[in-house]
């Protein structure tokens, strides 16, 4: 480890990503993007949190799939989490929910990691100085001032459409100025 470094933890919520780049177009190579950082900082733990399908929530948006497709796809995102742990990531998951939206009359999806990548940032707190959140997402204000408040510098990486407002007065580094050393040039499920 470089002692010259800032020692950083990670904490990414993929879905916050996901959905903001799959509409523009690209994806993140995370191998990649851990090496970015570490290239600045002695990134000791970057965890990542991403929702797993059930077998209702697969069928609501496959309807004509089959149990084998299922279970493919669950294959596939087994290996793809055992390739994260292996560039270095911890892998936190759970099963998404449905809900059902009556202004919209339809069933949701959800799968929200707030709290757990908040209890995984203090429980950590002691162990790193910059605190690098992988979201734009505006419930974690309170969790970045209490950062702040116990002299954590904190790092939001957010692409800069999906950044809250209540976000931005903190240092940022929108995910399009990285594109070009962090995108996926291979496949991925």
């Amino acid at each position: 480890m470089d002692s010259s470094k800032q020692r950083a933890y990670m904490f990414v919520d993929a879905s916050n990503f996901f959905y903001a780049l799959r509409d523009r177009g690209w994806r993140i190579d995370w191998e990649r993007f851990l090496g970015h950082f570490r290239a600045t900082y002695e990134v000791a733990e970057a965890y990542y949190y991403e929702g797993t399908p059930t077998l209702r929530v697969f069928f609501d948006s496959n309807p004509t799939a089959s149990k084998e497709d299922f279970k493919e796809k669950k294959d596939k995102l087994r290996a793809y989490h055992k390739r994260l742990k292996g560039f270095g990531y911890t892998v936190r998951t759970k099963p998404v929910g449905r809900l059902y939206d009556r202004s919209e009359g339809k069933l949701k999806h959800k799968c929200n990691f707030d709290v757990e990548l908040t209890v995984d940032a203090l429980d950590q707190i002691d162990n790193y100085e910059v605190c690098i959140l992988g979201s734009g997402d505006g419930d974690f204000d309170k969790l970045i001032r209490y950062l702040k408040g116990r002299f954590k510098q904190v790092i939001v990486v957010a692409y800069k459409g999906n950044l809250s407002n209540l976000l931005k007065p903190n240092k940022t580094i929108y995910l399009g100025g990285l594109r070009s050393a962090i995108e996926m040039t291979w496949a991925q499920p």
